[in-house]
């Protein structure tokens, strides 16, 4: 077997465990809140990156609530760096989307004092 297909074997193999350990659901949550928040013309991938910290801070600290020791990420595997690209694409997207459907929602909001009396 060629080290090209042995390369795009192993990158499968790290995607594939990537989204089985995934935990998205912190990324939401705080992409949400960032989202709603956000002022009109603030950059969403830094944004996104404020979402994703305490995302994985809230994630490795999860197991301490049952007792148990912290799991912190570790970077230097693949795994773990292909997730960390999956939630910074997740927390911009949920960012971009949430902030357009509160651009939205401004827009057609009933101004106060915005009709005249006749």
């Amino acid at each position: 077997m060629s080290d090209f297909t042995q390369f795009l074997l192993t990158m499968g193999d790290s995607i594939q465990a990537a989204l089985v350990g995934l935990n998205p659901l912190p990324v939401l949550i705080f992409g949400l809140f960032l989202g709603m928040i956000q002022p009109k013309r603030s950059p969403a991938w830094l944004l996104a990156l404020l979402a994703v910290i305490p995302a994985v801070i809230v994630t490795a600290l999860l197991p301490t609530a049952m007792g148990y020791q912290a799991i912190w990420p570790d970077l230097t595997q693949l795994e773990v760096e292909f997730q960390m690209i999956m939630l910074l694409v997740l927390s911009y997207v949920i960012i971009r989307v949430t902030g357009l459907i509160k651009t939205t929602l401004l827009m057609i909001a009933p101004k106060p004092n915005g009709h005249k009396p006749v």
